[in-house]
Order: C-alpha cells, then structure tokens, then sequence
C-alpha cells in the first residue's frame, strides 16, 4: 500500500467521521445530546473506533513487514551508467551512500541531497608502508 492509498483512506475516514457527526448533531435535540450515552450507545461507539483502528494498524503491520523483509541493498561500488532505486545502497570516495528516490544515471552520490543521503562516512585512506620504514 502506498502512501497516496494510505492518505485516501484517512480522507474516507475524517468524510465518514464528519457525517456521522453531522447525523448526530441534527437527528438529536439539545436534550437529548445532554443525556448520558446508553450502555449499548457506548458499547457500540467503541467497537466501531476499535475495527477502524485494527483496519489503519493491519495497514502499518503489513507496510513495516515488507520493509523490514527487504532489508539494505548493498549494489557495491557507485557505477556512473547505472541508475538506482529507493532504498539502494552504495559506497563512493570511501562513504556509503543510500538512494532516497529513484536516481537517473550519472547522478553521483553527493551531488543532489535529494537523491543521495550519507549513510557512513569514510576516514582517510590508509597509508601502508613496507616493513623497517617511518611514516610522517
């Protein structure tokens, strides 16, 4: 489910809330508004908030299923002739890099904060020296 479906349902949701509101509010006098709810009013009143709240969370649940499942791809060294999809991952100039967005090729990693977010910076490289010598 995307976030576009996930925005409609709320819409659906707050339009519902809003007649039955509206319902309520000119279906019952001043009077009667000012009683206490019946037991089975509240009864009633919970259970729909309860199945509305279980439907948004079996939402979430599957959303946060399948994110986890995908785990981090790991697509190795930043190739200039590949694009990229959300979520990607790789490394450039010693950092890892991780694709926000779909990035068109060419787009180096840095180069647009709306593409490309650091994941891990890298240090200095590594000087080695032979064995016996001195670095400065």
């Amino acid at each position: 489910m995307t976030d576009k479906d996930t925005d409609e349902q709320l819409a659906i949701i707050a339009v519902r809330a809003k007649e039955i509101k509206t319902g309520l509010d000119s279906n019952f006098t001043e009077e009667q508004l000012q009683r206490p709810l019946s037991r089975r009013m509240a009864h009633m009143l919970i259970a729909t908030a309860t199945a509305a709240t279980a439907a948004k969370l079996g939402t979430l649940a599957d959303r946060l299923a399948k994110l986890e499942g995908g785990g981090i791809r790991y697509l190795g060294n930043y190739q200039r002739a590949s694009g990229y999809s959300k979520g990607d991952t790789v490394t450039h100039s010693g950092s890892l890099w991780v694709a926000l967005k779909a990035v068109a090729e060419g787009a180096t990693p840095g180069s647009d904060p709306a593409c490309w977010q650091l994941a891990a910076k890298g240090g200095k490289p590594v000087k080695r020296t032979t064995v016996g010598s001195t670095s400065t």
